[in-house]
Order: structure tokens, then sequence, then C-alpha cells
């Protein structure tokens, strides 16, 4: 199979085109098709806000697990303290 290559048409602003005002860019290689559509300012900030949200989410999800499991080990080692003052606890001294 040869490799066919079309030229660039570059078209000038100035000048009326074939083309509808509403048409969008399409771009098409080895029959995967990419449209590229410019986002108005409800999109772009849909598209801010997903991103924050992800980005918020992961915060979240990597520094949940510290301060979940710091007070539990605080209330844990308070309670094994308080137990050792009182003389209660499996690690209490047989007489």
């Amino acid at each position: 199979m040869k490799d066919e290559r079309q030229e660039i048409e570059i078209l000038p602003p100035d000048k009326e085109h074939d083309a509808q005002p509403s048409s969008r860019i399409w771009i098409s290689a080895n029959g995967g098709e990419v449209k590229f559509v410019k986002l108005g300012p409800f999109g772009a900030f849909i598209l801010a806000a997903g991103m924050l949200a992800l980005l918020g989410m992961g915060f979240f999800f990597l520094t949940s697990l510290f301060f979940i499991l710091a007070p539990i080990i605080a209330i844990l080692g308070a309670g094994a303290y308080l137990s050792g003052l009182i003389g209660m606890g499996p690690l209490k001294r047989l007489r």
C-alpha cells in the first residue's frame, strides 16, 4: 500500500469558505477520528471542577489513613497506659 499524503490547506480568515460556521474540526489518522471542540465557560468550569474533585479525592484517600489511624493508636496507647496504672490488663504481674 502506498502512503498517500495530502497537502495541508490553509484558509485565510478574511475570505469566505464553503464550510458552515457551525462545523467542527475533524482529524482522521489510520481510520480513527479525533474531534476537537472549543469549550465554553460552563464546559471549562465543569472540567476544572472534575479535575479539582479528582485531586481532592486523591489527597483525601492518601492522607485519610493517617488521620484515621493516629487517633485510634493514641486511644489504644492511652488505654494501655491507664490500665497499667490501675493494675489491670494482660501484662499484669501475677503475685
